[in-house]
């Protein structure tokens, strides 16, 4: 196993292990109208694990190898893995108390449009979606990308459609207003 293989196996356990972490942490109970709510927390779960296996998996037959130099390849990688899990961890950081992995609004919660949510709804998916676009690219294939992106960009667009149902429900128009003024993932895009 090479230095930077090293690494990466190193990075990604770390960030595992504060995934698992933060749901230990703010997984909030859930009743039996919110088990859709539950699920959707599954679903990522198994989404990222296979989503993972497979691109590893893919990688390894070297079908659409990507065209730059893998020195290079993996600075850009772990400059986005970085930047992607910053992103998220800042995000879990300013909801504070209010955030839960499961899609669960509290009875005093408080409506967040500070920090990165000043900008994105989502902050903490988009730092996903970036630290697992660096991870395919560390991969240096294609389809490893694709794997990893695709699945994951549908399961947490349900769950953003959970999420965003229970925000209108409790918030109302407050949150109607900040969906107008905010990006669901990308700032002044989408």
């Amino acid at each position: 196993m090479t230095p930077i293989q090293q690494l990466w196996l190193l990075l990604g356990s770390s960030w595992a292990m504060l995934e698992m972490a933060i749901v230990y942490k703010t997984r909030l109970p859930c009743n039996r109208p919110d088990r859709q709510k539950y699920r959707s927390e599954q679903l990522i779960w198994l989404v990222v694990i296979a989503s993972l296996i497979l691109a590893l998996g893919v990688k390894q037959l070297h079908l659409l190898v990507l065209p730059m130099a893998y020195l290079p390849r993996q600075g850009i990688a772990l400059g986005l893995l970085t930047i992607g899990l910053g992103l998220r961890f800042y995000a879990v950081a300013s909801l504070g108390r209010f955030f839960s992995t499961t899609a669960i609004t509290q009875s005093r919660h408080v409506l967040i449009d500070r920090g990165p949510y000043h900008l994105i709804r989502h902050p903490a998916y988009t730092g996903l979606f970036i630290s697992f676009f660096a991870a395919g690219l560390a991969m240096g294939d294609l389809l490893a990308i694709v794997l990893l992106l695709g699945p994951l960009t549908y399961v947490l667009n349900q769950r953003i459609l959970v999420e965003e149902q229970g925000l209108i429900e409790h918030f109302g128009q407050a949150y109607g207003d900040y969906c107008y003024r905010t990006k669901k993932l990308i700032p002044w895009l989408y």
